[in-house]
Parts: structure tokens; sequence; C-alpha cells
């Protein structure tokens, strides 16, 4: 054997030790399902209730971040209209 093959084997062998002899993925799958977090309603609850935090905190983020560089044609991208957050939409004219 050539040492060149050797030190194939060798390195085929380190690969497979480091991802634990499993096939990467090829980036072609789809994915077809995703089970269901049925029976437990305040877990369910919980995990909206954290994704609603993110969401404000990233809003709210955005706002400071334009507060601080006025230079924008528009002052906020989040408008505050009677109660709701809105996304304010550019008019094209």
């Amino acid at each position: 054997m050539s040492k060149y093959f050797k030190a194939y084997e060798k390195g085929k062998a380190a690969w497979k030790a480091l991802t634990g002899g499993k096939q990467r993925t090829t980036g072609t799958e789809v994915i077809t399902s995703v089970p269901p977090s049925v029976g437990n309603k305040s877990l369910s609850k919980l995990k909206i209730q954290v994704q609603k935090t993110k969401a404000s905190g990233a809003k709210l983020k955005q706002t400071l971040w334009e507060s601080k560089n006025k230079k924008r044609e528009e002052r906020f991208t989040f408008a505050y209209d009677r109660g709701n957050v809105t996304k304010k939409s550019k008019k094209k004219d």
C-alpha cells in the first residue's frame, strides 16, 4: 500500500470517529413531518410566550437602534398605532 492510501484510510477513520459514523446531510432532504407536542398545554403556552418575548425584544432593539441613528428616511420601522404594533410598508409612488 502506498503512503497516500494509508493516510487516506487514517483520515477516513478519524472523520468517522469524529462524526460518530453518521452520514452528513446532502441538503436535498425534505422535512416531511414534525412530531406534535400534544397533551401538555402549559408547556405549549410557555413556548408561545417565550417566542413572543423574543419578538418583542427584537422589535425594541430595532427601535432603539433607529432612535440613535436618525439618518434614515422614515423614523421607525415599527409604528405604534391604536395599541397595535404594525410594521410600516414602504409605498411606491
